[in-house]
């Protein structure tokens, strides 16, 4: 009775709002609407548009109104797509923009010189595309296909004609779902299928790792998915939003050989990857099925090659004693436009 007294409240001060100061929008709407908008129900959706959008904004009321908009349309916002069952999915991996050949044109050359550079200081390049998760959780998309996130998978073409480095496809075997459902990032399942599969690349490349790795789960907490964040449901009623996930909390204690007045060795594996290394434990996943600790340099926001650029700009020196480097990046960002750092790199290395 409460929560329906709410919707209520809130659709009639919309209605007010739009009688009084919408009614430009409301016009608006009566101008732009076509026949098949009425046989199609858009109609309606445009109306909720807009008296939504001329209710009186605060930080509780915006999130009261997102999570109307999320719950009775089925809108979480222009930068995230509603699928069923409560999954959220980032638009960037289903739009097609007119740029997107181009930038995966720019990626490949990108990913060839930045093998060779690799190469040259000795380190073997390990590389780790993550799929979209569109594409491996395509079924909850709701009415819409992955098209776009398929049209990416043609780079494996070229992926496949790099020498010099090695490719760990983590399409195959992949644990559905494998994905967060209010997050962008591959939840504690697909984190460690990730590490195990890497970890397998590595070992047959160096051999097995020797320091002791014991990796400590600890109890249950909640968490806020980014998806949820973008979409503003963060500020909504919780009977208006998804359910809030569970995650563990994971550390790794490491025991390296010798004694404790021994000298500590550097990491002989640098990983530079996006915000996907940064989550759900995959570091110490990574640790624990390497047998080896690892140099974390990767960056949240990192796209394709922000952290790899930035360690071979800044810190190129610290590649010298390293064995292997793992550069994980999302698939989506093949078509992201490109940074200036990946413009720099381009303009000065051939």
């Amino acid at each position: 009775m409460i929560r329906a007294l709410l919707v209520l409240a809130v659709i009639f001060s919309g209605l007010a709002a739009v009688l009084t100061k919408g009614h430009e929008a409301l016009g608006e709407v009566l101008r732009t609407t076509t026949l098949n908008d009425l046989t199609d129900g858009r109609f309606a959706q445009k109306i909720d548009k807009a008296i939504f959008g001329a209710v009186p904004r605060s930080t509780a009321l915006d999130g009261l109104v997102s999570g109307l908009e999320y719950r009775v349309l089925g809108d979480a916002g222009p930068q995230v797509r509603a699928g069923c069952g409560d999954w959220l999915y980032i638009m960037e991996e289903l739009r097609a923009e007119r740029h997107d050949r181009d930038n995966l044109a720019l990626r490949a050359e990108l990913l060839r010189r930045l093998v060779r550079m690799i190469k040259l200081s000795g380190a073997r390049l390990i590389i780790v595309p993550i799929p979209d998760k569109a594409d491996q959780v395509e079924d909850k998309l709701c009415g819409i296909r992955a098209t776009q996130a398929r049209l990416r998978d043609r780079f494996w073409n070229e992926l496949a004609h790099i020498e010099d480095a090695d490719v760990v496809d983590l399409r195959d075997h992949w644990p559905k779902p494998g994905y967060w459902k209010t997050d962008t990032h591959w939840d504690q399942t697909g984190a460690r299928f990730a590490a195990d599969q890497i970890a397998q690349t590595v070992a047959r490349k160096l051999g097995p790792g020797q320091d002791a790795v014991k990796l400590v789960e600890g109890p249950l907490r909640q968490r806020t998915g980014d998806l949820a964040r973008l979409s503003g449901l963060t500020d909504a009623p919780g009977s208006l939003t998804p359910t809030l996930e569970q995650e563990r909390e994971v550390k790794v204690d490491i025991s390296r050989p010798g004694g404790l007045l021994d000298d500590t060795p550097e990491p002989q594996i640098i990983l530079a990857g996006s915000s996907f290394s940064l989550n759900s434990g995959f570091l110490e996943y990574l640790e624990a099925s390497l047998s080896r600790e690892v140099a974390q340099v990767s960056q949240p926001g990192g796209g394709f090659a922000g952290a790899l650029l930035e360690t071979l700009d800044k810190r190129a020196s610290s590649l010298e004693n390293v064995k292997a480097v793992i550069w994980e990046w999302p698939m989506r960002s093949l078509v992201s436009s490109p940074s200036d750092a990946e413009k720099n790199f381009m303009r000065q290395v051939r």
